[in-house]
């Protein structure tokens, strides 16, 4: 006589799926995980009170008796409450009231509950799901609990956590001012200090790449997440910049922040070889320093001199304060956001080409391969390119603070060099032995920003700031002599001593004498001269100036002496231009 089959296979898998979900919800900790994501009552739910117990009489109350000790604690208490507890658990099993979760509570767990024990089960839960899919030739309700779980509980656990560790990162004024300290610096391995926010976000990011690794089918919602994180921080670093270069009512923008944002200048600052050697090549390895030759590389200064002379120095106005950034401490947070971003980006593309390598996005060289690997990450190829969008927009950012430094340090010299020459008397009867006020200035000025930057940038970048700044203040003294109204012996011995001051500050902060500037003292000492003697060395040795900084020179003569007659000016112009014309045809 054959047995009769009480349970058939899909009773045991159903049973087997029933104490797996007990077992889970233990360990991942469901109750409080769906708990905390309830909204917290209003404090206009309270129930109504009877305002006339407020204005009733109330009556005495009676005093509060204090026990003076008890026997809770005692040997025959203790004893007593775990005889009760035992009989108690007894019945409640006999009877079979007592659920497998109420047993479970009371057992020594193997680790601690929390919704994030999915990443370490996801992916064996899902073979054996599989496994009882196979089985049952039905969906398993296993698979439906670990969805309503993930979609329900765990990606705003995930979400509210990441928001939180952001926000704390982000908050209040000093939150991008803030530079992880030397440890955490050597453990990232990075030359320079970052910002707090930064790292903290990038570690935000990386959790959520593991956490698309451990759940990939659901790689998709984190990537959302991650580009979510981005563009916030990214609207948050945004902000922060314009509150550092914006200034007045109408937020006008300083003027190294306009030209860092203006098309053509930033087109031709990017064109220069020390732009370009800063930039990575495809190896990974940087341009070399030597892209073009020392007479290439004078003629972009010259250009680049000329550019911001245009634009800065052809009339009587001065710079106002507010066109600059006073406070270095401010360049120095502008100086931390482009070493982090950069960081940040480079991350990033790591982070991207991995991403895309993962989901079969991007184009592989084996083209044997008919297959993806099992460890394929699904992530949708519009997201993919926001990310692609986000990062390029943190690069973008990095390189404008870049741009806004380097135009900064210029703008800083035309702000004290201009009233040198438009403001300051050189026509005064005495030998005045100190430098131009000014230039104490800038030098005082100079110093600081290198004392900051140093700090702050890599020593390539730091040399990207200062290098050329020579020829640029050369250039700058000597377009300005238009301005100068008259100069006497005394006045030509305080402007060589100003370039002087200016030329040993500069040496000491880039390490290099700054022979360009002997070019400006060599200028201001042809007006020991007369117009004459200084045409006569044009005619036999040739020009070391152009014929505009010859023609300045010789106005600028006869306005210190006038005694001479226009005609004789006149003349001397006349002469100075077919020189030029000469040597040019010569040159032909």
């Amino acid at each position: 006589m054959h047995s009769e089959v009480v349970y058939d296979m899909k009773d045991v898998w159903s049973n087997i799926q029933a104490v797996l979900q007990v077992l889970l919800s233990e360990y991942l900790d469901v109750r409080n995980t769906l708990s905390s994501r309830q909204q917290a009552p209003s404090d206009f739910d309270e129930p109504s009170m009877d305002i006339g117990v407020y204005f009733g009489k109330k009556r005495p109350g009676r005093p509060k008796k204090i026990p003076l000790f008890r026997f809770d604690a005692s040997l025959h208490a203790l004893s007593t409450n775990s005889y009760i507890e035992d009989t108690r658990q007894f019945e409640a099993s006999v009877l079979g009231q007592q659920s497998l979760l109420t047993v479970m509570s009371k057992q020594q767990k193997i680790c601690k509950p929390s919704a994030f024990n999915i990443t370490a089960i996801y992916k064996p839960l899902k073979l054996f799901i599989q496994e009882i899919e196979d089985a049952m030739e039905a969906p398993p309700s296993l698979q439906e609990f670990i969805t309503d779980f993930v979609q329900n509980a765990f990606l705003g656990q995930v979400h509210k956590r990441v928001s939180e560790s952001i926000d704390v990162a982000t908050r209040g004024f000093d939150a991008l001012r803030n530079v992880i300290d030397e440890k955490v610096r050597r453990e990232l391995g990075v030359p320079r200090p970052l910002l707090q926010s930064t790292v903290t976000v990038d570690e935000s990011i990386g959790e959520l790449q593991e956490l698309m690794m451990a759940l990939p089918d659901y790689a998709d919602q984190f990537l959302t997440m991650v580009c979510n994180v981005l563009r916030e921080y990214r609207d948050k670093c945004h902000s922060a910049y314009r509150d550092i270069v914006q200034h007045g009512a109408d937020d006008r923008r300083v003027i190294s922040a306009m030209w860092a944002k203006d098309e053509d200048i930033s087109r031709f600052l990017r064109s220069l070889p020390s732009w370009r050697t800063l930039q990575p090549t495809a190896d990974g390895k940087e341009l070399d320093g030597t892209v073009c030759s020392e007479q290439e590389m004078r003629a972009l200064n010259s250009k680049e001199a000329v550019i911001l002379i245009t634009n800065l120095s052809t009339d009587e106005t001065l710079i106002p304060q507010q066109e600059i950034i006073t406070d270095v401490t401010q360049m120095r947070t502008v100086a931390n956001v482009h070493e982090s971003l950069e960081w940040f980006a480079s991350r990033l593309d790591q982070m991207t080409d991995s991403l895309a390598e993962c989901s079969g996005n991007q184009p592989s060289d084996n083209k044997e391969a008919d297959q993806l690997p099992a460890d394929t990450v699904p992530v949708s190829p519009k997201t993919l390119e926001s990310l692609r969008s986000l990062v390029q927009d943190f690069r973008d950012l990095a390189e404008v603070c870049l741009l806004l430094l380097h135009l900064e340090v210029r703008v800083h010299c035309f702000y004290y060099l201009l009233p040198v020459t438009k403001q300051s008397n050189y026509a005064g009867p005495i030998d005045d032995l100190d430098p131009d006020s000014n230039v104490l200035k800038l030098n005082k000025d100079l110093s600081s920003m290198e004392e900051v930057l140093s700090q702050s940038l890599q020593p390539k970048k730091f040399k990207y700031i200062f290098e050329t700044l020579g020829y640029l203040v050369s250039s700058i003294l000597i377009s300005c002599v238009q301005f100068l109204k008259k100069i006497n012996e005394n006045g030509i011995k305080k402007m060589c001593r100003n370039i002087l001051a200016i030329q040993q500050n500069l040496t000491n902060i880039t390490l290099t004498r700054e022979t360009d500037l002997d070019r400006a003292r060599q200028f201001y000492e042809l007006l020991y001269l007369s117009p004459d003697d200084v045409l006569n060395g044009i005619a036999e040795k040739g020009p070391h100036f152009t014929g505009t900084e010859y023609t300045y020179l010789i106005q600028l003569y006869h306005r210190s002496h006038p005694g001479n007659a226009i005609t004789l000016q006149e003349a001397r112009m006349r002469r100075l231009t077919e020189i030029m014309e000469k040597g040019q045809n010569e040159t032909v």
